[in-house]
């Protein structure tokens, strides 16, 4: 989106940064860790590409948004992901698939790996509800950005910033896994926030 030169690494294993997690950058010796620090720091050192056009307020509600993607709506996922007991086959799968964990060890790993998953979201907050409630939740989520984004081909201006790329993220996060779920089933039903998704495949991953 802001035309920075990169190359993209995939991580094989545990991710070689400050903070264990991915994604990571490396510039000139120094390495940031964290999509959002990684933004900011891309915008401030570029001059402000993607979202400098922007005015305070707009600033101010895509940064809103995003804070609800990434501080609420991402454990709903996050649980839909990895703890969900009625697609567990195929979250073990995803897991295998995603760490490289070898076949045979999987039985074994895969139980410790979401026990510690549980534990963080219940210490979250998410974790304490029954499913039924943390579905809920994640709908309500939903229908907000839904009806926040209404008829506009972007969240924010007229062409795409970082809030959009968020969206995008989440909204494809959720409705590319390849197993159903209330989640999913709920995002399907709104429209708009698929062909958002659409166009920013169309507009920055046309290969895919």
């Amino acid at each position: 989106m802001a035309g920075i030169e990169h190359a993209v690494h995939t991580i094989n294993g545990r991710a070689k940064s400050p903070t264990g997690k991915a994604p990571y950058i490396e510039e000139n010796g120094k390495i940031l860790t964290d999509s959002g620090i990684i933004i900011n720091y891309l915008e401030q050192s570029r001059g402000h590409p993607v979202d400098g056009r922007l005015t305070l307020a707009q600033r101010a509600e895509s940064l809103a948004l995003q804070r609800l993607m990434e501080e609420h709506f991402y454990w709903v996922a996050v649980y839909m992901r990895w703890l969900d007991p009625n697609s567990r086959s195929a979250t073990r799968r995803y897991a295998k698939e995603l760490t490289g964990i070898p076949g045979w060890l999987l039985p074994f790993l895969a139980p410790q790996m979401e026990r510690a998953i549980a534990r963080t979201l219940k210490e979250q907050g998410i974790g304490r509800h029954p499913p039924d409630v943390i579905w809920r939740q994640g709908a309500s989520d939903i229908q907000a950005l839904s009806h926040w984004l209404g008829n506009r081909q972007w969240g924010v201006g007229e062409t795409p910033t970082i809030v959009d790329a968020c969206l995008y993220s989440f909204v494809g996060a959720i409705v590319r896994t390849p197993w159903e779920s209330p989640l999913k089933s709920a995002a399907l039903k709104h429209s708009n926030l698929i062909s958002h998704f659409d166009r920013m495949m169309s507009r920055y991953f046309p290969e895919s």
